[in-house]
C-alpha cells in the first residue's frame, strides 16, 4: 500500500494518557495488543471501503476502540454497506490465523499468545452486539432496512441498541463483573445512542435528498397504491432502501394515474412545502 493510499489515522489525546498509565503499571503489552487489534479491525473497514471508492475522512482511534469516519453510510447500496461493515469483524479471523502461526513457531511466550487470543475474542464478540455505533448495531440496521422503511428501521435500531445496553448492564451487574472501564463504556454508548436519536431526522432527510439527486434506478421495483390526499412526506416514510417506487394514485372519483418517486421528490423539494399532497402535485 503506497503512502497515498494509507488511511488518515488520528488518535484521541486521552489515548496517550492511557499509554502513559500502561507504561507506569507494566501493562504496555496489553495496551499494544488491544491497540493493534483495534487498528487492524478498522483497517478492514477502510480497505473494503476504498475498493468501493467511499469518501473516508479518517480512522479515529480512541479509548474504547476505533471508528472509520465517513458520510457514506445510508447513501450507498445495501450490499456495499454489508461488505464494508463485516470487513472489520472478518479481520479478527485473520488475526486468529496469525496468532496460530506465531504459536506454531513459538515466536511469542504462551502468556502473551493467550492474552492476544482472549482480547481478540472479547473485542470481536463485543463488537457484534446489536449496539450502536458498534458493527453489530450497523448490521442490525442493515437487516431491518431489508424489510422496513428507512425511517422505521433507523428508529427500531436505536430501540434495540438501547435495550441491549440495558440488558448487558444488568447481566454484568448480576455477575459482579462491574468495573470503572465498563461503566465508562456504557456511558459512552448511551451518549452515542442519544446523539443518534437526535440525528434521526437529519439522516432521513439526507436519505431523501440522496434519492432525489442520484441517477441510479434500483433493480427492485415496487408499485404502491395511495390516495390523492396523501401528503408527500407521508409517502416518503414508506420508502425502503435499494427500491424504486412507482406510485399509483387514486382520486375521489376513482381515477387512477401513475407518478414516479422522482417526480414526487422533485415536486416536494421544489415546492418546499411539508404539507403538499399528491393531489396538489398533480394540479401544480
Amino acid at each position: 500500500m503506497s503512502s497515498r493510499n494509507l488511511p488518515p489515522v488520528r488518535i484521541h489525546p486521552i489515548l496517550y494518557f492511557f499509554l502513559f498509565i500502561a507504561i507506569l503499571t507494566g501493562m504496555l503489552v496489553e495496551f499494544a495488543i488491544i491497540f493493534l487489534i483495534v487498528f487492524l479491525h478498522e483497517l478492514g473497514h477502510y480497505t473494503c471501503a476504498r475498493i468501493f471508492n467511499w469518501r473516508i475522512q479518517r480512522i479515529f482511534l480512541w479509548v474504547f476502540g476505533g471508528v472509520m469516519e465517513t458520510d457514506e453510510y445510508g447513501t450507498r447500496p445495501l450490499k456495499e454497506e454489508w461488505l464494508v461493515t463485516i470487513a472489520g469483524p472478518v479481520m479478527h479471523l485473520f488475526i486468529y490465523l496469525f496468532l496460530f502461526l506465531l504459536e506454531l513457531g513459538n515466536a511469542l511466550p504462551d502468556t502473551t499468545l493467550i492474552m492476544a487470543y482472549q482480547y481478540n475474542s472479547f473485542i470481536l464478540i463485543g463488537n457484534l452486539l446489536p449496539i450502536w455505533p458498534l458493527d453489530g448495531g450497523k448490521l442490525t440496521q442493515l437487516s431491518l432496512d431489508t424489510f422496513c422503511s428507512y425511517q422505521l428501521s433507523h428508529k427500531w435500531m436505536i430501540v434495540i441498541s438501547v435495550s441491549t445496553i440495558v440488558i448487558t448492564s444488568l447481566f454484568v451487574y448480576a455477575r459482579e463483573w462491574l468495573s470503572l472501564s465498563f461503566v465508562l463504556l456504557i456511558v459512552f454508548l448511551i451518549w452515542e445512542n442519544r446523539l443518534e436519536w437526535k440525528r434521526r431526522y437529519y439522516k432521513w432527510w439526507r436519505f431523501l435528498w440522496n434519492r432525489y439527486t442520484m441517477q441510479e434506478h434500483y433493480r427492485k421495483q415496487i408499485e404502491i397504491d395511495v390516495p390523492t390526499n396523501l401528503r408527500l412526506l407521508d409517502l416518503f416514510r414508506l420508502f425502503k432502501r435499494d427500491t424504486t417506487y412507482h406510485i399509483r394514485v387514486f382520486d375521489s372519483v376513482g381515477n387512477v394515474y401513475i407518478v414516479s418517486e422522482k417526480d414526487c421528490l422533485r415536486d416536494f423539494f421544489d415546492r418546499r412545502d411539508i404539507t403538499a399532497s399528491l393531489g396538489q402535485m398533480r394540479s401544480g
